[in-house]
């Protein structure tokens, strides 16, 4: 499994969490983190080229 297809995982992962945790401040930072994750992802993929 690529680096690429890794942080997209997180990405979707951290979100999930995100719609379940109950607690504002939980749900804003995992949000935050899904969407660090994949534009990581998508950084990692255009330096890969």
């Amino acid at each position: 499994m690529n680096l690429t297809a890794v942080l997209h995982s997180g990405f979707g992962v951290s979100v999930l969490a995100g719609i379940l945790v109950s607690d504002t401040t939980l749900r804003v930072a995992a949000f935050a983190l899904g969407a660090v994750l994949f534009v990581a992802g998508i950084v990692v993929s255009r330096r890969g080229d």
